[in-house]
């Protein structure tokens, strides 16, 4: 089994919201895939709501749904269950959740590890507090030393937990960790979106990415997503327009003027050629650039095209003012070109499809997961 690498748990007086589906709700659209519903005062019948309530949005986001301590409302709800150490044993937690689901254990000491990593029962083993923790303030931090010694001997995957923040991640995840488990690193003051793409970027920054290449009608918000995308992600970005009018010393449209359309599609032919260079990069394409045969083959080749899918009427209003397109004439010759090039865009590896409401962040927060549902699809 692997577990996601960011392990949420919901507590609403740290992120100061009352509602736990809707901490649940904004902790899936940034890409956490691992959510912990921890309520220790709630009432069983506003806590089976509740978790059925995460369960359902954690089904459409393809996402594990855990619930702390109670195993009658996981088995209710049809989530998984974390014991802690004076909870219910793990082979109890199991016989009364079955075989399929999510079941994990709490440890806070070298010990105490050992023997759940040779305990059939659960699926993976929490470990810590690692650092000084507000949530587990009765126990003293175990460090990153001792950590690395309980994941020299897993057989399991192993959460680290305890005082675990976005700054912390490589420290943990370098000690043995295949999970972090995160409170107050996540939903302090309410931040949740800020903290949580902080912690998914971390993880995502310590996988092999490739090249991305955005594809799309202009306007479509390549360049300003995809410069969003390799800031996060810690990537070299190339804008090829940009690239052909540095070197050209001519704005795109100036160059259709004087040089034609040929020429430009052989320019910017061999400038997508010379993104092989570079091992991982977030490449924005032109309009036009993924509606010509060859260029579709090359970036094949090179890496994984993605389809920023924006409405017509959104690409027209960004457009209306835009003097510097050599092939926006009309609002109907536009209108053509659009429709003659989106079946060439659905050709791509990806669709992200875009209202053109979402600020920056979101758009590339789409994308992101768009990349990491292909590579679960495809692994």
């Amino acid at each position: 089994m692997k577990l996601p690498p960011i392990y949420a748990i919901t507590d609403r007086a740290v992120a100061g919201i009352d509602d736990v589906p809707e901490i649940a709700r904004r902790l899936f659209a940034v890409g956490v895939r691992c959510v912990q519903v921890r309520e220790k005062q709630m009432p069983d019948r506003q806590l089976v709501e509740v978790v059925e309530e995460v369960a359902a949005m954690g089904r459409l986001a393809q996402a594990a749904v855990l619930v702390d301590d109670r195993v009658d409302i996981a088995r209710i709800a049809g989530v998984g269950v974390h014991c802690g150490e004076d909870d219910l044993p793990a082979d109890v937690a199991r016989w009364i959740l079955g075989p399929g689901a999510l079941l994990g254990v709490s440890t806070h000491d070298l010990e105490a590890a050992r023997r759940a990593f040779a305990d059939p029962a659960p699926d993976y083993v929490a470990f810590g507090p690692i650092f000084e923790s507000s949530t587990k303030n009765a126990l003293r931090a175990r460090g990153l030393e001792t950590l690395s010694r309980v994941a020299a001997g897993k057989t399991k995957p192993l959460v680290a937990v305890g005082g675990i923040t976005p700054e912390r991640l490589d420290s943990v995840w370098g000690a043995g960790a295949d999970s972090a488990a995160m409170v107050a690193g996540l939903l302090t003051g309410g931040r949740i979106e800020e903290n949580g793409r902080r912690a998914m970027d971390a993880a995502r920054r310590r996988r092999r990415t490739g090249r991305i290449y955005l594809v799309g009608f202009m306007g479509s918000g390549k360049t300003s997503v995809g410069r969003r995308v390799a800031e996060r992600l810690g990537l070299p970005f190339v804008d090829l327009d940009a690239e052909i009018e540095r070197t050209s010393g001519m704005t795109i449209r100036a160059l259709f003027e004087e040089a034609g359309e040929p020429e430009f599609r052989r320019r910017e032919t061999a400038f997508l050629s010379g993104t092989e260079t570079l091992p991982d990069a977030i490449v924005a394409t032109g309009g036009g650039c993924f509606a010509q045969e060859l260029n579709q083959r090359l970036i094949a080749r090179l890496g994984i095209s993605v389809f920023l899918d924006v409405p017509f009427e959104t690409v027209r209003s960004r457009l209306s003012e835009k003097t510097d397109r050599p092939l926006f004439q009309s609002v109907e010759q536009l209108a053509r070109l659009f429709a003659d090039r989106e079946s060439f865009y659905r050709m791509a590896s990806a669709s992200v499809k875009l209202s053109g409401s979402e600020s920056v962040d979101e758009a590339a927060d789409r994308v992101l997961l768009a990349l990491e549902e292909r590579e679960t699809l495809s692994g």
